[in-house]
């Protein structure tokens, strides 16, 4: 019998081969933006806000109240800025934090990691369409404010302090998602309603803040928004329970 002599791979070449076999059996991680795209395409926007429909409700509630005293600022005239400053984001707080609160509360968190869409990406995703809804909403109504104030104070300041305000808070929101569980919910609301109220209790902070442009606004406009996509993405890749949030795989 003739010893037929079998060639061993090198050390190269096997990690090549190992390198092939990863790529053909493990799908290929997309941005997070475009694996939110996927979600869309693939489920549509309704079942996204499946079973949110009390909490959407409850928060246009709240935010329809709020407005009544907001009003009354403005007509006042005595704290307009703490005024637009404090309630600007108070739409997308709320749908933001009761619909996470619910789903906290209900465990849907932790059974939705079963499915190929994972619940970071729904909840990113209703994050995205609640800060659009927040945005729609905060033209029409600066702009009735700024009628009821008796144009006292320029549309574009009102409206660039307006956007500002909501693009911090979300930012800020989303930072403290960080934390565990409920202090992640709570803690932004809190910081920002005790950061919001140091102009009616300080006359000097709310007269500081009616001397701010309308530029520097819209400098902290402009820069929330990226800084809050880039939390989106933080938040979608966290880890959590010892795993890694994926989209569609």
């Amino acid at each position: 019998m003739h010893e037929h002599n079998i060639p061993l791979p090198t050390e190269s070449e096997r990690e090549t081969a190992i390198r092939c076999i990863l790529d053909e059996g493990l799908p290929c991680r997309q941005g997070v933006f475009r694996e939110l795209r996927a979600v869309i395409t693939q489920v549509g926007l309704r079942p996204l806000f499946f079973g949110a429909g009390d909490c959407i409700a409850l928060s246009l509630l709240i935010w329809a109240l709020a407005l009544i005293p907001m009003t009354v600022l403005m007509v006042s005239a005595e704290a307009p800025a703490p005024a637009l400053f404090l309630f600007s984001p108070l739409l997308y707080g709320a749908l933001s934090l009761l619909t996470l609160w619910k789903e906290l509360q209900s465990g849907i968190c932790a059974w939705t990691w079963t499915f190929r869409i994972s619940a970071r990406m729904t909840s990113a995703l209703r994050m995205l369409c609640f800060g659009g809804c927040s945005v729609l909403a905060c033209v029409p109504v600066t702009g009735l404010l700024w009628l009821f104030s008796g144009r006292a104070f320029s549309l574009g300041w009102m409206l660039s302090l307006s956007l500002a305000s909501l693009f911090l808070y979300g930012m800020l929101a989303l930072f403290c998602q960080r934390l565990p569980s409920l202090p992640g919910l709570l803690t932004a609301p809190v910081l920002w309603l005790l950061l919001g109220l140091i102009p009616f209790v300080w006359p000097l902070a709310a007269q500081w803040l009616l001397t701010i442009p309308a530029a520097v606004f819209c400098l902290l406009a402009a820069a929330a928004l990226p800084a809050y996509l880039l939390e989106l993405r933080c938040f979608c890749r966290r880890t959590v329970e010892g795993g890694v949030s994926y989209a569609v795989r």
